[in-house]
């Protein structure tokens, strides 16, 4: 019975390790970090050549008084600063844990209208994470690992 959990703990080891050694981290803005961008659309730019993927993480190094506050779409368009969850320490690490799309503006003052706001899109973006509730913790590979390591439960029983 023990070699059997061995087993399968091993499978199951075996088959999460290329997702989690996969899974990439972001510095917003490279070596620029959060900051006053050279131009409005700077992050966006940033943002736009790269390819998120849900168990990548960001990570927000600011340079001066700012701050990464998670909002809504409308909030973000808008840079509404009212509401949010505020991330203020420096080299904050936000892991993207499903596909959708995830939105962040500085909340200091007129900073997001000065340009400090980024979109994060992970994979096709379809949902937006922040309306969605609590999203699940699993994601596709995560998933098939599960579900290989119950049929091998079930067949070694």
């Amino acid at each position: 019975m023990a070699s059997r959990v061995s087993l399968v703990g091993l499978l199951i080891v075996a088959l999460t390790l290329p997702e989690i050694a996969n899974a990439a981290e972001y510095q917003v803005g490279d070596s620029f970090g959060l900051a006053f961008p050279p131009s409005t659309d700077f992050y966006a730019n940033w943002a736009s050549n790269k390819t998120f993927q849900a168990g990548d993480s960001v990570v927000f190094n600011r340079n001066g008084t700012h701050t990464a506050t998670r909002v809504s779409k409308e909030d973000y368009d808008a840079c509404n600063t009212t509401g949010g969850t505020i991330l203020v320490t420096s080299g904050v690490d936000v892991r993207l844990d499903v596909n959708g799309t995830y939105y962040f503006i500085c909340s200091v003052g007129t900073h997001c209208q000065q340009g400090i706001k980024v979109a994060f899109v992970v994979g096709d973006g379809e949902f937006d994470d922040l309306d969605r509730g609590s999203a699940p913790s699993l994601t596709v590979g995560g998933t098939i690992s599960a579900i290989l390591a119950t049929l091998m439960i079930c067949f070694f029983e």
